[in-house]
Order: structure tokens, then C-alpha cells, then sequence
């Protein structure tokens, strides 16, 4: 007998739209080469285990479209083994999430156990290849309970670790804005969108097991086709997350490591004379020299200014304003703006001008800033100044 399929056969015959699950496999296994030998050269370990990843998507796209051609009958142990291998797939994506988001991690062997369930089911398969025919069990009713479950377990495991994903997606947002003033093109929102595609691929599968509405199997294989694509896109064009001096990192692995928290960064660094008297010279720098106009400022390019460390100069901020650095920044960044939205130079400028002259690095980032701390779009406020001011001339 052939060796067990982790998936009903009705879901493969379901996929059976060539074009897009060919175009969709060839340019799965070429984007999985791009990303392995990476042309900007950015983020190069966690670009590798994202190309491992996209290449078990690769081989999923491939073992549906050799399935259409019935080379499963012809050839079912390289089929049971290409299809264990889609048990690779979430935990090396969440793996490639965490290298994204933590410039200090190292692979190490516990991190091994991610793949337990391959190795359970690869030798589930290789006992049943070495005896000739599938494994049986007495009861009929456990049979089909433990069947059941090898239908289930690749969902729920994506499930587990789509859960793990988000919750590290959301924790490198909070740890980018302790650190940067520019977090548009590091915060790898990107990556959040791909994953809302994968719960899409979840809900299918779920529907497979429970629900049987065929008409979405129709838009799975666009979906794929449209995920990749996307994918491809942003992460050929992602920047270097974290791009500081290896001292640097160093030194900011307390605020954005794994192990790194709120009661972390609560912890007493300086007494309290030394925060007022640094609270001065931080006034200093950002009002009168006004250190928020640089685009890209950096909690390590502040703290050289103010002539601490990053983490003494973050522990400062949360201390003495209950704020991180990130919003921190824009706040003096909003008042720049509101400066020079209520001068003459609004005359010279559009609203793009004068986020650039506030320090901004996008009006987008404006106007989600400047709505955040006035309550009013930057429109809105000019409207209203000028009714207060033709309102004091009457």
C-alpha cells in the first residue's frame, strides 16, 4: 500500500488550475534562490531562512501540480516525503522572523524542537515504507481519529506559529520605536500582510476538514499566486532592520533582545540628580539644536550627542517623560511643524515641505503624528489658526 497522504486527495484535485500553480511553484523556487543570495545584501541570515521557507512552499506547489499529472500513483514514496516536508514551513517562518527582528540571534540546538513534528512524521512515513503497506490499527474508530489528526496537524501547527509570528511582529514594532525615529521601512509590516494571506490558506484548509464549500478552493491557487508575488516584492526591497555598529547592537540588545522588556527598561540606571541634570542638556540638544530635524535619528546618534550610552539615554526618556523614543522625537517634531504651519513660511511650503523642514521623513508619518498629538489633521489646524487669527483682527 502507498504511505500515508497528510492531505485529502480532493483538495489537490480542487487545485487543478496549471497556469497559476505552475507560474506560482517556478517563481516560489526562484524567489527562494534571490533571497538565499540576497542582491542588496541586507538582513542575510534572516533572508536565508525566509528562502528556506519560500522553497517548502515551492515543493507544496510542486506536489499539487505533479499531483494533476497522477505521477502520485507512479511515484508515492517521493510524494509522502515531499509532502512531510510542508511541516518545515511555519516553524521556519516564524524562525525567519525572529532573525528579522533580533540582531543578536543565533541559531542554536534547542531550537531544534521546532521541527519535532517533521521528525515524528517523516518516520511515521519511513516505518510504513519499510514494511510495504500502512500502519493498522485494531479499532477502526482510532484509526480514523488518528488519520483525522494527521489531516489537522498541519493547520494547527501553522496556527501555533502564525500566533507566535504576530505576537513577535507586534513586540520588534514597540522595540523599533524604543531605538528609531524612522520606523516606515523597518517595520516589516510587510511581513504582518503576508501572514494575514497565510490565515486566509488556514481558513481554507479548516474548511476542507469541516465546512466543504468548494467555491473557495476556486480563488486558492490566485491567492498563492498574488501572496508570493507580494512577498517577493517587499522582502527584495527591505531595508537593513537594524543597521548599527556591532558595539551598538551591543549595547541596545537590553532594549530590543528577546529576553528584553518593559521592567527591564525600568530598572534604575541613573539617580535622580543625574536624570534632572541630563534632562537639561537633552532639552538642550533637541530645542536649540534642534537634534529631531536629522530623518534618520537614532537612539545611539542622540545619545552621542548627549554623552551618555543608548541604553542610559533610553532609561532617561521613559524616566523623565513617559515616553519611548520614537514619540519622543515626533512630539518635537510636531511642534517644529505647528511652528511653521502657523509662519509665513506655510506660504512658501506644501504640507510635504514642512514635514520634511519638521524633520519627517514621509507625510504619511506627518500627518499619523501630528493627528496623534494635536488631535487635528495639519489642514485642520491651519483652518483653525486662521480663524483664530482673522477672528483677533476683527
Amino acid at each position: 500500500m502507498a504511505p500515508y497522504f497528510l492531505l485529502k486527495k480532493q483538495y489537490l484535485y480542487t487545485m487543478d488550475n496549471p497556469l497559476l500553480i505552475g507560474l506560482t511553484c517556478g517563481g516560489a523556487f526562484l524567489l527562494a534562490f534571490l533571497l538565499f543570495n540576497h542582491p542588496v545584501g541586507s538582513n542575510t541570515v534572516a533572508n536565508k531562512w525566509l528562502a528556506f521557507f519560500v522553497a517548502t512552499f515551492a515543493c507544496a506547489m510542486l506536489e499539487i501540480f505533479l499531483f494533476n499529472l497522477s505521477l502520485h500513483i507512479q511515484y508515492p514514496v517521493s510524494f509522502a516525503f515531499i509532502e512531510v516536508v510542508r511541516l518545515f514551513s511555519a516553524p521556519i517562518l516564524y524562525l525567519s522572523i525572529l532573525f528579522f527582528t533580533t540582531p543578536s540571534k543565533r541559531f542554536k540546538p534547542r531550537d531544534l524542537w521546532h521541527f519535532t513534528p517533521f521528525a515524528v512524521l517523516f518516520l511515521f512515513q519511513l516505518i510504513n515504507i519499510g514494511k510495504e503497506e500502512n500502519f493498522q490499527f485494531e479499532n477502526e474508530l482510532i484509526q480514523s481519529l488518528f488519520l483525522q489528526a494527521l489531516l489537522l496537524i498541519l493547520p494547527l501547527q501553522t496556527l501555533v506559529y502564525l500566533f507566535l509570528s504576530f505576537r513577535r511582529l507586534g513586540q520588534h514594532q514597540r522595540n523599533i520605536e524604543k531605538v528609531t525615529s524612522a520606523t516606515e521601512a523597518v517595520d516589516l509590516s510587510w511581513m504582518k500582510n503576508f501572514l494575514l494571506a497565510l490565515v486566509a490558506v488556514v481558513l481554507v484548509w479548516f474548511n476542507l476538514a469541516f465546512f466543504n464549500i468548494t467555491v473557495l478552493y476556486r480563488y486558492t491557487p490566485l491567492l498563492y499566486l498574488v501572496g508570493l508575488y507580494c512577498l517577493a516584492y517587499f522582502s527584495l526591497r527591505q531595508k537593513e532592520i537594524f543597521a548599527f555598529a556591532p558595539a551598538q547592537l551591543a549595547e541596545l540588545e537590553p532594549i530590543i533582545g528577546l529576553n528584553s522588556s518593559d521592567k527591564n527598561q525600568k530598572q534604575q540606571r541613573l539617580s535622580e540628580s543625574m536624570v534632572s541634570s541630563l534632562k537639561v542638556k537633552l532639552e538642550q540638544v533637541m530645542i536649540y539644536d534642534k537634534a529631531f530635524l536629522e530623518n534618520e535619528l537614532s537612539l545611539p546618534m542622540l545619545a552621542q550627542q548627549v554623552g551618555v550610552s543608548a541604553h542610559e539615554l533610553s532609561y532617561l526618556i521613559n524616566e523623565a517623560y513617559g515616553e519611548n523614543f520614537y514619540a519622543f522625537v515626533n512630539r518635537h517634531r510636531v511642534a517644529e511643524a505647528k511652528r511653521l504651519l502657523s509662519s509665513a513660511q506655510l506660504e512658501q511650503l506644501n504640507m510635504l515641505g514642512i514635514a520634511f523642514k519638521s524633520g519627517f521623513n514621509s507625510k504619511t508619518t506627518f500627518n499619523t503624528a501630528f493627528k496623534k498629538q494635536t488631535g487635528q489633521s495639519p489642514t485642520e489646524f491651519v483652518k483653525q489658526s486662521r480663524e483664530q487669527q482673522q477672528a483677533r483682527n476683527a
